[in-house]
């Protein structure tokens, strides 16, 4: 027996009160309001018409083998980017009860369960690498949680056990510890237990003698290490769930502090007021101007969900809901026909140059557009809203957790169900009514009170909860025997926030929302067959064009120090002053979004702005320069910043 094994063996499990919360079955959640429109959205724009995102996502998907299309790319990529699209394909299916989306996720989770290699490995026989399959896997589990069929729990036993330790420590194979420790604990396989945590663990030592790549460098030591986290992105938001999920399989306390101590520093270190991080590929440090990969808000969301789950800390709902409501929702279209690669909280154009991060400089990488030459975030965007609403509500122990906030249904038993009325987090009321069949029925109702929150309320049939204190950032329990019709109000108010940046600049945000000055754009279709996209693009690009969107109003506005948002019915008001700010500018002329200017100059008289909701602009200014005390002065009326691109 090795050293780690018996570690294992006296490892103490987790207290019963500390068992982590548990996802439900999506046919369990049934979206209304505000979130059904979303999801709408979604099925009529990209997610139902892969045609528009062209290859692969125009192929078999996992039902078969995918066919290669040119020379961009390598093998495993059009696995991991199909295995994206299936996740959230298939969620967004039983969230509707979409037949159509149903049968043509589960086709490829059939073919793939049906056609495993001889040891029993999951995936395509061209791709050797296990990054595919630990994506595929949430595919599996969704359909798991749905239809508790035990075949689909044999079959990812032995894609785990085949997977050996040198490579499970390799590259993003690491990955595949999510897969194995979620199977572990429906099965009692305490030898996956092991597997996982001796690589996480021994990584350092088992990728010893040979040349590491950028994603074999995340280690329990570079974690703990106090040089700055010079990382990919993505690989960062997939390995920060390894720590606190192998905290609730082991019940080690070394894992959780590492957990917690990595995602802090990790915000520290590259955060950004949108509730994501920079990653223009790689972490970028924590200046405005950089960017974030439009996967990233995919995979953060649902990495901060297991930390939800087994920490069962608000401040991680609170920051999903960040992430979602304001990155996340910023890098695509209302209408869900078009994305970002790459997305800024101050984007002032978005055409197929103005790229303005290192990282394919001056390319196609910051548009909207639902094709993109790295496809990546086109197949990732589908799992952010389904990912949302799957962990708007968890199970634990005789409870029911409102654990993030959405206009849905509930089904808790066949005797019980919550039915949640709510217009958060554009309003500030969420109102849950129990339906209960069989007279009274049993349970916890857990709510979730957000850090941001002072002062809320909560009222049980019209009566407060004088025994109940729902204070900040805490979650708050209602254990009794639910009637039909008992009415329970929250009431989480809200007020609107100055908040500083780094580097310079304040921006405003309201509860879980920032706030943007929507700049006045014009959108054209982009038509120019750019190079780098190897051919892609939209079959119909009518109904789902490739935009070219500029300006065509000012964006070049400062604050004062004494700036405070007022707030409207529609959003917040702010005073800006106009500035001298003009664009950066690529080795050709293009335009790109400039840095905040060090010292802004006034250019013109006081102006009152309208900020919206981030999530709903396309180009914005977010993070405002301010002017400091004794820079205020009258301008010349002749001095007027750019209306437009010159």
């Amino acid at each position: 027996m090795t050293v780690l094994s018996l570690l294992l063996l006296l490892a103490k499990p987790l207290p019963a009160g500390a068992q982590p919360w548990q996802e439900t079955s999506l046919r369990d959640i049934h979206p209304e309001g505000w979130l059904k429109e979303q999801l709408i959205k979604q099925k009529d724009g990209l997610t139902g018409h892969p045609e528009a995102l062209s290859y692969p996502y125009n192929t078999c998907l996992w039902a078969g083998e995918i066919p290669r299309m040119g020379t961009h790319g390598q093998d495993w990529w059009r696995y991991e980017q199909t295995a994206y699209y299936t996740d959230g394909l298939l969620r967004l299916g039983y969230l509707l009860d979409d037949k159509t989306f149903i049968e043509k996720g589960e086709a490829g989770i059939s073919y793939t369960l049906e056609h495993p290699w001889e040891n029993g490995r999951l995936g395509s026989k061209l791709v050797e690498y296990t990054w595919p399959s630990a994506v595929f896997f949430r595919a599996i589990k969704a359909e798991y949680d749905v239809n508790r069929d035990p075949a689909i729990l044999k079959a990812l036993q032995r894609h785990y056990h085949s997977i050996p330790l040198g490579q499970l420590v390799r590259k993003r194979d690491i990955i595949s510890i999510e897969g194995m420790l979620w199977t572990a604990s429906k099965t009692g396989d305490k030898a996956l237990v092991e597997r996982a945590d001796s690589a996480f663990r021994m990584r350092k030592e088992l990728t010893a003698g040979r040349k590491l790549s950028r994603d074999d460098r995340v280690t329990p030591e570079f974690l703990n290490s106090p040089e700055p986290y010079n990382m990919h992105g993505v690989t960062m938001s997939e390995i920060l769930k390894l720590p606190i999920m192998l905290y609730a399989a082991t019940a080690d306390k070394w894992y959780r502090q590492l957990g917690e101590n990595s995602l802090r520093r990790l915000y520290d270190e590259d955060g950004l007021p949108d509730g994501l991080f920079t990653s223009a590929e790689w972490l970028q440090g924590r200046n405005i101007r950089h960017s974030h990969e439009t996967c990233n808000a995919v995979d953060m969301s649902w990495t901060l969900g297991y930390y939800l789950e087994i920490l069962k800390d608000p401040r991680y709902a609170d920051m999903i809901e960040k992430i979602v409501f304001n990155a996340g929702s910023g890098s695509v279209t209302e209408d869900f026909k078009a994305l970002q690669y790459y997305s800024s909280v101050n984007q002032f154009i978005a055409t197929g140059t103005s790229n303005h991060n290192k990282d394919n400089y001056c390319s196609t990488w910051m548009a909207y557009r639902p094709t993109h030459q790295t496809e990546c975030c086109a197949g990732n965007i589908h799992r952010l809203y389904p990912n949302y609403a799957a962990r708007m509500w968890l199970r634990g122990d005789g409870e029911a957790v409102a654990a993030l906030y959405g206009p849905s249904r509930f089904v808790y038993s066949d005797k019980l169900s919550f039915v949640e009325q709510t217009e958060y987090p554009y309003g500030q009321t969420v109102t849950i009514t129990a339906e209960a069949r069989r007279g009274k029925q049993q349970a916890k109702l857990t709510l979730r009170i957000p850090g941001w929150c002072r002062g809320a309320s909560l009222t049980l049939n019209g009566k407060p909860l004088e025994d109940i204190s729902p204070d900040s950032g805490t979650f708050v329990t209602v254990d009794r025997k639910w009637a039909g019709g008992d009415k329970l109000v929250l009431t989480l108010p809200v007020r609107a926030e100055k908040m500083d940046a780094y580097g310079g600049g304040v921006w405003f945000e309201r509860g879980p929302l920032l706030y943007s000055y929507a700049i006045p754009a014009e959108f054209r279709k982009d038509t120019v067959r750019y190079a780098n996209m190897n051919g892609k693009y939209p079959e119909d690009d009518e109904a789902f064009p490739c935009w070219d969107i500029r300006p065509n109003g000012a964006w070049n506005y400062a604050v004062e120090e004494n700036v405070e948002p007022e707030e409207t019915d529609n959003g917040l008001r702010i005073k800006v002053i106009p500035i001298r700010w003009d664009w950066d500018r690529g080795p050709n002329g293009e335009l790109l979004t400039p840095d905040i200017p060090a010292n802004p100059v006034p250019s013109g008289e006081p102006q009152y702005l309208e900020l919206t909701p981030y999530g709903k602009t396309t180009l914005r200014l977010t993070v405002f320069p301010v002017l400091r005390k004794g820079e205020v002065t009258k301008a010349p009326q002749a001095m007027k910043g750019p209306s437009g691109p010159q």
